[in-house]
């Protein structure tokens, strides 16, 4: 497990993987938000526990005892299970390490700190941030291409990548003029529109901290 950082604000939003962290860090800027949360990774899935659990004891910046925290939230994928299981996984995570529980997904509840889940895509539908950003490119004039790609790969091999939302991501972002082959990096350099609608949940819960 990795450990959180220094605690630097009282606001901590936890996410999913280098990646998830590097894209909440682009949309809190794009939406002004960076001075007031700190994003840190939790890493997998399994280490969300023993990650919540260090943050209560998680030293500030100079080494002091942490700041009291306002504000905690969640993000993780739904992956393959429904979102509202993936819910209450990361619920008893948060019981387990001392936290409330919201009673909702996408909702913040207690007193301090304040605790909200979210779960990615959405509350209602399995996936994963790959699935979601996918989505904020719909009319680009590359996913013509990419399907065709993909439909060339099926009747070449007869079989498709295991995880096609990864998949997609990373022939959508080899397209690019600049390549990169991380979906976060892709959110610092403008390439998922993260004004476009199928984000405003995020954005919500985002201004809900």
């Amino acid at each position: 497990m990795r450990d959180p950082r220094p605690i630097e604000k009282p606001k901590q939003l936890v996410v999913e993987g280098r990646d998830a962290e590097e894209f909440f860090a682009a949309l809190l800027r794009e939406m002004g938000l960076e001075e007031e949360i700190q994003v840190q990774s939790f890493g997998g899935i399994s280490e969300l526990a023993n990650f919540l659990k260090a943050v209560r004891i998680a030293p500030g910046p100079d080494g002091s005892l942490v700041p009291e925290l306002v504000s905690l939230g969640i993000i993780r994928d739904a992956e393959r299970k429904h979102p509202e299981n993936a819910f209450k996984s990361a619920c008893s995570a948060l019981r387990g390490a001392g936290f409330a529980a919201p009673s909702q997904i996408e909702t913040f509840e207690g007193d301090i700190p304040r605790v909200g889940v979210l779960i990615l895509p959405d509350a209602d539908t399995k996936g994963m941030l790959e699935d979601l950003c996918l989505r904020s490119i719909e009319n680009h004039p590359v996913r013509q291409c990419i399907d065709e790609y993909f439909n060339c790969v099926k009747q070449q091999l007869g079989l498709l990548p295991r995880n096609m939302a990864k998949a997609r991501v990373q022939a959508f972002l080899a397209a690019m003029r600049e390549q990169v082959t991380h979906l976060g990096v892709a959110a610092h350099k403008g390439y998922w529109p993260l004004s476009d609608h199928v984000f405003d949940h995020i954005r919500e819960f985002l201004s809900n901290m």
